[in-house]
């Protein structure tokens, strides 16, 4: 039976919230209104609404098959068969100059599965790098992307071995560094960490809290313990819909909905 669900936008502490922006409240820097996307006669995405501030992580929890996924995807353009509005800075983003290919330089995404080049560490860093005055600078931009990607110092005296050498690991911080390489404005992650061994998982996370310092990030996870290690604002998905977003420290301690208290409790949704 399908349930009938008021979003409620909760006053945040740290992320971006539903108020009107003051002196203590910066605008949102991307904002997602009524976004719906269909594939195949199915309804994938349902009049998704929230808004980030321009620092901070955004995490995306629910269970498989809530859209998260999707969400990213039509927010990166790669699938770009939504209805709805999107904006960043104001800009819509089926307008953006220059199309989607320059849409993903300013809104990187790091997929689950790393993909590196089967290149060298330093030539998958300077991959994206354009111009003259950028490739000038290739290795002041390696080492600081390696170092906020918390590589460095692994890999500094190895910059020219093959980077499908690396780790599982190590590949997905070159990935998150190959992203900041090219300074996006937003960072989008589905699921970064799924598969990696506990020290790998913290290195991210904190590489993540780093960057976050700077930009916004949404950060899908499966993880409750990693979205409440990330604090910021946390989204609740299930059946393509927002079912409840607040602050992380009043997301787990005072859900407001009933299907958001059973999630957090059995780690099951039923909002068919």
């Amino acid at each position: 039976m399908a349930v009938n669900i008021t979003h409620k936008v909760f006053a945040q502490e740290e992320s971006a919230t539903s108020l009107k922006p003051s002196q203590n409240q910066p605008s949102a820097v991307l904002t997602v209104k009524k976004l719906a996307l269909n594939l195949a006669g199915k309804e994938v995405l349902q009049q998704v609404d929230f808004s980030l501030s321009p620092t901070g992580v955004t995490t995306v929890i629910g269970p498989s098959g809530a859209g998260k996924s999707s969400l990213l995807r039509c927010l990166n353009g790669l699938e770009n068969r939504w209805s709805g509005a999107v904006k960043i800075d104001g800009r819509d983003i089926r307008q953006w100059p220059g199309g989607w290919d320059q849409l993903r330089r300013h809104m990187g995404l790091i997929a689950q599965k790393p993909v590196v080049f089967n290149t060298s560490i330093r030539t998958n860093i300077c991959f994206g790098l354009l111009g003259w005055r950028q490739r000038r600078r290739a290795d002041e931009l390696v080492k600081t992307s390696l170092q906020q990607a918390a590589l460095w110092d692994e890999v500094r005296d190895r910059l020219d071995t093959p980077a499908t050498t690396l780790s599982v690991g190590q590949q997905q911080r070159l990935c998150i560094a190959r992203a900041i390489a090219i300074k996006p404005k937003i960072l989008l992650l589905d699921e970064p960490t799924a598969s990696l061994d506990p020290r790998s998982k913290q290195l991210i996370e904190q590489s993540m809290l780093q960057l976050a310092q700077e930009i916004p990030l949404i950060c899908v996870t499966h993880d409750l313990e990693q979205a409440q290690r990330l604090k910021g604002q946390v989204i609740f998905m299930c059946d393509g819909q927002v079912i409840e977003q607040a602050a992380s420290h009043q997301f787990f301690n005072q859900p407001q909905q009933i299907e958001t208290r059973e999630f957090l409790r059995w780690n099951v949704c039923d909002c068919d």
